[in-house]
C-alpha cells in the first residue's frame, strides 16, 4: 500500500478550480452552479471554472481528452489550491489513463466529489497515494436551497481547512432523500442514526465510495490495495427499480476480486427511497456476500446520495468500534501549506 500523500489545507483567499470529469453541462444547471459558487465565495474562496466544465454534448459526456485536460491544467496551475467537481454522471474511468500522474504526485491538491467521481478519487489514491475526499459537489451539496446544510459544511471545513484529526463522527439529527429543487427546501425527517450489521473493532485507511463506480476499476492499475482497509460503499436508488439487482451484481464482483478477504471493516451509506422491506433485503445482501468474515459493518451512515452528508478522506486512518466509539477519523487529512 502506498504511503498517503496529504494535500495542503485550504485557507481563506485560496482559489478552487471547478471541473466536470463525469458529465456534460446543461443550461438548466446554471442556477445551481451560481448558488454553489456563491456559497464557496462566502467561505472566502475564489472560483476558477476549467475551460471544458461548461461544455454541452447531447447524450454523452465531453470527450475524455477534454476532461483530462481540465484536470491536468488544474494540477499544473500554482494558483489552484483545490479541485471541486461539478456533479456526478459517468465515464470517469476513461479519463484516468490521460492524467499526468507525475505532476499529480509532485503537486498534490485537494480533490473532492462523490458518486461517479469515486473513480477519480480511488484512481488518484491507488496510483499516487494522494488523499482525496468523498464529499459534496457544486450541484449536489453546495447548491442546496436556500443554503447548504450546516452538517455538510461543518465536515467540509473540518476536513479541508484544519490539519488536526476530527475524531469521532456523529450522525445529523435530520436527513432527507427527497430530490432537491432550486426554489424550496427539501422535506426533512428524523434520523434513526447508524447501526451495526456486524459488531467488532477495526482500524485502517478509508477507501471507496459509489459501489457501482468503484468496481469499474477492478483489474486495472487504478484498483487499490484493500489489505487492512476500511471499505466505504454507497449507492443511489434510481426510479428504474434496478438497485437491488445491481447491488447484488456489484457485491458479487467485490467478493470475487478478493476485496472482502482483505478489508478490516465496512461502512455502508444510507440509500435513498428504499422501503423498509427493500432496505432489509439490501442489508441481507451485504451479509450474504461477506459471510464467513469477522470484520465489523456499520450501516446507515450519512454519506453519498442522501443529505446532509459527511466528507470522508480517502486514504486516511479511521476506526470502527461497536462498543466504544462507532466511527472516527484518527489523523488529519491535510497539511500546512
Amino acid at each position: 500500500m502506498l504511503k498517503p500523500i496529504k494535500p495542503p489545507k485550504l485557507t481563506r483567499g485560496d482559489t478552487v478550480g471547478i471541473v466536470s470529469p463525469a458529465s456534460a453541462y446543461f443550461p438548466a444547471h446554471a442556477s445551481g452552479l451560481q448558488q454553489g459558487a456563491a456559497y464557496l465565495e462566502e467561505l472566502g474562496l475564489h472560483i476558477q471554472i476549467a475551460p471544458h466544465t461548461l461544455d454541452q454534448r447531447e447524450h454523452l459526456n465531453p470527450p475524455p481528452q477534454h476532461r483530462a485536460e481540465d484536470l491536468n491544467q488544474m494540477f499544473a496551475d500554482p494558483n489552484i489550491k483545490a479541485i471541486f467537481c461539478l456533479s456526478g454522471g459517468g465515464g470517469v474511468n476513461a479519463v484516468l489513463p490521460l492524467l499526468d500522474w507525475e505532476q499529480i504526485q509532485e503537486k498534490p491538491k485537494i480533490v473532492m466529489g462523490y458518486s461517479a467521481i469515486t473513480a477519480l478519487l480511488m484512481g488518484l489514491y491507488a496510483k499516487t497515494g494522494l488523499v482525496t475526499f468523498h464529499g459534496p459537489m457544486i450541484l449536489n451539496g453546495f447548491s442546496e436551497y436556500p443554503q447548504p446544510f450546516v452538517y455538510t459544511c461543518q465536515w467540509v471545513e473540518q476536513m479541508l481547512f484544519k490539519t488536526e484529526p476530527v475524531g469521532k463522527l456523529e450522525p445529523p439529527a435530520e436527513w432527507t432523500d427527497a430530490y432537491p429543487v432550486d426554489n424550496e427546501p427539501r422535506a426533512m425527517k428524523s434520523n434513526p442514526g447508524w447501526h451495526w450489521l456486524r459488531t467488532g473493532t477495526a482500524s485502517g485507511p478509508l477507501i471507496g465510495g459509489s459501489l457501482r463506480t468503484q468496481v469499474t476499476l477492478a483489474g486495472t492499475p487504478y484498483w487499490p490495495s484493500w489489505q487492512g482497509a476500511i471499505m466505504c460503499i454507497e449507492a443511489v436508488n434510481f426510479s428504474d427499480g434496478q438497485l437491488l439487482s445491481t447491488v447484488d451484481e456489484r457485491l458479487a464482483q467485490c467478493q470475487q476480486t478478493g476485496a472482502f478477504d482483505q478489508i478490516a471493516g465496512l461502512i455502508v451509506g444510507k440509500i435513498n427511497n428504499l422501503s423498509e422491506e427493500e432496505n432489509k433485503l439490501f442489508e441481507s445482501l451485504i451479509l450474504e456476500y461477506t459471510a464467513g468474515r469477522q470484520f465489523p459493518i456499520l450501516a446507515g451512515v450519512d454519506f453519498g446520495h442522501t443529505a446532509p452528508r459527511l466528507t470522508l478522506p480517502i486514504g486516511i486512518q479511521a476506526s470502527l468500534d461497536s462498543e466504544q466509539n462507532p466511527f472516527s477519523i484518527d489523523e488529519g487529512a491535510v497539511v500546512e501549506n
